[in-house]
């Protein structure tokens, strides 16, 4: 224990500082996913798992560094306290166990209108069949298509990424704690899956169909039960095989037969093995913390990204408007992809800090994430007391960000704007009775609507104990 102490210092404090927070959490029943905890495990796990150093481009932060990573947590923590402070002092709705609605919500109307995001994911399935021949997995060579930035599919990925936002307002429509109607239940249920398998065979990314996955989860755990240790781990060994799935897909493990070769007949085969499959998952983590430090201690002659008032922090708008990658040519400004903090070649993403910094100056580091810490603890307290599922999707979707904000900005990307409109659009269409001639409850489950009232105004008997 002392020598692993010894060799891994960071790595065992930030592991025993998540350790101390679980446990906390699991004591007083407060849900994982309560953001200001939230942001803190993912932090310190992954801090943890980079400070392991199995890649010499790992090196220990400067204290400006530190500074930074440190001061934007404390800033969106901060940012959730308050929210929470001023929630409990005005009376807010406590939060249940499972979200539910207290007032009319046309389920039929949801079900036809979601398909107005489909339609839209659809048109990028057609854009990747017309240029690929076929979707990307069944092609020969589906590394050719996925592998780099340059792939001719990606004209269309601001269509094909949305996969996730049609499983969120088909999964959303799937749980019965929320939606009572049962024949839109089914048919959601259908939908959820027929997305998530088209999504894998049109474009089998790592990082999109695994969103797809993780707003179901979401979903799953505010709406049907929250998450257990048990649950975590079989979703965790399940991404990581994924992940390590799509990469040989993708070819990312080029020299396998040439390693397998040469160290099939040596005694640590096993550990070797072991290492070699990790190590891919461990370099998309590590580069994020390592380009960190790098970006704000590089040396005097590499290239500074100049300031861009803010500007870019749009981009996910100006994109989306055809305008945003002529911005950044105009000006000289980095791409969302931050390839000018690169350390290692390919392995440039980066949290979300440095976007800050770089879209606003010292402030952001400090403003972006304590504006945030208010934003999603707000949406996370409304989802008790919302009239649609907008909030709870707005949720979801925010959560994924803050598991994602250790390798990119959620807000400068433009699919999530995409989301976001398509969000708004279909609940506010099934809004009281909808926009369609359906009732939004048949007359023998009326009764059942008082119950739900009841565990909103937190006096069911699932209501939560703790804040979170």
């Amino acid at each position: 224990m002392e020598a692993v102490l010894a060799a891994y210092p960071e790595t065992c404090v930030l592991f025993a500082l998540a350790t101390v927070v679980l446990l906390v959490v699991s004591l007083l029943k407060v849900d994982y996913f309560f953001p200001p905890v939230l942001y803190f495990l993912v932090q310190t796990l992954m801090l943890g798992v980079a400070y392991l150093k199995l890649d010499p481009a790992m090196t220990d932060f400067h204290l400006n560094t530190w500074l930074v990573w440190g001061g934007g947590m404390a800033a969106f923590i901060g940012g959730a306290v308050l929210t929470q402070v001023v929630w409990a002092t005005k009376g807010g709705y406590a939060m249940p166990s499972r979200i539910t609605l207290n007032r009319e919500y046309s389920w039929p109307t949801h079900f036809c209108a979601s398909f107005l995001a489909f339609a839209y994911f659809f048109i990028g399935v057609i854009g990747v069949i017309s240029v690929a021949g076929n979707f990307v997995l069944l092609t020969e060579q589906p590394a050719y298509w996925v592998s780099g930035r340059s792939s001719p599919v990606l004209k269309y990925s601001d269509f094909f990424t949305s996969g996730a936002m049609v499983v969120g307002l088909f999964g959303v429509a799937s749980f019965k704690s929320i939606n009572p109607v049962r024949w839109v239940r089914n048919a959601s249920r259908f939908m959820v899956v027929f997305t998530m398998i088209l999504s894998f065979l049109t474009f089998p990314s790592r990082g999109i169909n695994m969103l797809c996955v993780g707003i179901l989860l979401m979903l799953y755990n505010y709406l049907h039960g929250r998450f257990t240790w048990k649950t975590s781990g079989v979703v965790l060994a399940f991404a990581l095989a994924f992940f390590i799935g799509v990469a040989f897909l993708k070819g990312q493990y080029n020299d396998w037969n040439s390693f397998m070769a040469v160290n099939k007949k040596t005694q640590d085969f096993t550990e070797k093995v072991a290492r070699k499959l990790t190590q891919l998952p461990y370099l998309y983590i590590s580069n994020n913390y390592w380009n960190l430090d790098y970006a704000f201690n590089r040396p005097s002659d590499a290239y500074e990204h100049e300031w861009t008032y803010g500007i870019d922090a749009l981009y996910g708008v100006t994109h989306l408007l055809r305008m945003g990658d002529g911005l950044q040519d105009s000006f000289g400004w980095d791409t969302p992809f931050n390839q000018s903090v690169s350390k290692k070649v390919h392995l440039n993403t980066i949290p979300f800090l440095w976007d800050a910094y770089k879209d606003f100056g010292v402030v952001g580091l400090f403003f972006v994430p304590f504006f945030f810490g208010i934003l999603i603890t707000w949406c996370y307290r409304r989802m008790a007391s919302s009239k649609t599922p907008l909030f709870l999707l707005f949720e979801c979707m925010f959560v994924l960000w803050i598991f994602l904000w250790s390798f990119t900005t959620g807000y400068k990307q433009s699919m999530y704007w995409a989301w976001m409109t398509f969000f708004v659009i279909v609940c506010v269409m099934s809004s009281g009775k909808g926009v369609l001639p359906f009732n939004r409850l048949p007359a023998n489950v009326i009764s059942h609507e008082n119950d739900r009232n009841e565990d909103i105004a937190g006096q069911g008997e699932n209501r939560d104990v703790a804040v979170g």
